[in-house]
């Protein structure tokens, strides 16, 4: 398996990264195009000590945060992929995210213990119902998952700290699993939910965790494909010229449903602009929004997946924010809205959005620290509280969401733990 060890000695190809996105070595062919790459955006933070070890077709997104410390390793495996925001954090043990291991936008993977992310070789010697429904899928799709590359996916703003995360399990938006604690294969913890023992982890009639469905394993599978795609999109405009993947930017096209490449519009004119002035930001592909006013660091609005993000007049992003889609779906958001720092918005599909494709933040809505909204449509003047969850609901004009409160399908579940 090929790989990429970047160290402090090892300046050049640490230049190299950061100056082109692109992983040297067979991630660039002699025709002069990028082949199947691993590309890291130029605004990720390496390491100022410590390995960072990079195989094939790995997917690093704007502004992850990548920290290792005292000779400590994180090692990214083949197809994997570390979204907006995200951190990993090496400092006291390795970090190791096996093939197809997926850390969603904003996720912390500490290591207080050794953190192991989908790195199980063969297939674990125990069954439950998610084991089933995975080998079921892995029958009806030969070829596509095999034991051994199974995604994991750690959750929007969820956070892991010296454990393990078995391959085919998933720990949802804003959930945490705590150190020692090992979540087995076909197993979910539930969204805002605290796994602080194993038991928590191995007994689904105390609240905490569930098993994975048909559903999960085709949203991992997507996941780790579509990302796949866009590290080598990303790298073939990093090969074609530096500036492209910085800043105001192309999207990378040749998605499905996002098949062409576009410039953002800024205040209605399709605007490229690699240096984005005091503030650091990636506005990339069909985002149209009406101003940069508002928008401060670390804020990654990407349209390369989902084909379109519209933001009205006014809208203030703080700091950290991702607004990103799935396939073929949007995002719009009104006037005025805001987004306090770490909060995000993520696109999909559902039968209670516009067209099925849409979601929208209405006019004055105030989405708060560390919030997440996914697959759902706010009114105008809604509050989300900090740390909290809205997805797959529609909610009213002036909805008010307290702090720390888990919502789906329109009404609260519980409190995030």
């Amino acid at each position: 398996m090929a790989k990429m060890n970047w160290k402090q000695k090892a300046w050049r190809a640490a230049a190299l990264t950061v100056l082109l996105g692109i992983v040297p070595g067979p991630a660039a062919t002699a025709g002069g195009t990028a082949g199947p790459a691993s590309f890291v955006d130029p605004t990720a933070e390496l390491p100022q000590s410590g390995n960072v070890e990079l195989s094939d077709r790995v997917y690093v997104a704007p502004f992850v945060r990548l920290s290792a410390k005292d000779g400590h390793v994180i090692r990214i495996g083949n197809r994997a992929n570390v979204q907006d925001n995200a951190l990993l954090d090496a400092a006291e043990h390795d970090i190791v995210l096996g093939d197809r291991a997926i850390v969603a936008h904003g996720a912390q993977v500490r290591s207080t213990r050794p953190a192991m992310i989908a790195v199980q070789t063969q297939r674990p010697e125990y069954s439950n119902p998610g084991i089933q429904a995975l080998e079921s899928y892995m029958t009806a799709h030969p070829g596509e998952l095999h034991w051994g590359a199974v995604p994991a996916f750690i959750g929007f703003n969820a956070a892991v700290d010296g454990a393990v995360i078995s391959d085919g399990s998933m720990v949802m938006h804003l959930a945490k699993v705590s150190p020692g604690v090992t979540l087995r294969s076909g197993v979910k913890v539930k969204e805002g939910k605290w796994l602080r023992t194993q038991e928590e982890a191995d007994n689904p009639t105390l609240g905490k965790v569930e098993y994975i469905g048909t559903g999960d394993i085709e949203f991992m599978t997507d996941v780790v494909e579509v990302n796949t795609q866009l590290a080598a999109g990303y790298a073939q405009l990093a090969w074609e010229h530096a500036s492209f993947v910085r800043g105001i930017n192309y999207n990378p096209g040749r998605i499905p449903g996002n098949e062409q490449r576009t410039l953002p519009a800024v205040g209605g004119v399709r605007t490229q602009q690699p240096d984005t002035g005091p503030y650091r930001f990636r506005i990339i592909g069909n985002v149209q929004i009406a101003d940069l006013a508002g928008v401060r660091d670390g804020v990654s609005l990407r349209a390369d997946e989902g084909p379109l993000i519209r933001i009205g007049a006014h809208g203030r992003f703080l700091g950290g924010n991702t607004f990103h889609a799935l396939k073929s779906t949007r995002i719009y958001a009104g006037r005025g809205v805001v987004l306090e720092p770490g909060a995000l918005v993520h696109g999909g599909r559902g039968p209670h959005l516009k067209g099925e494709t849409w979601t929208e933040i209405g006019d004055e809505t105030v989405i708060g620290a560390g919030a997440v909204v996914f697959r759902s449509k706010l009114g105008k003047g809604v509050r989300v509280g900090a740390r909290s969850l809205v997805m797959d609901s529609v909610l009213p004009d002036g909805t008010v969401v307290p702090e720390g409160e888990i919502w789906i399908e329109g009404r609260r579940k519980y409190s995030a733990e």
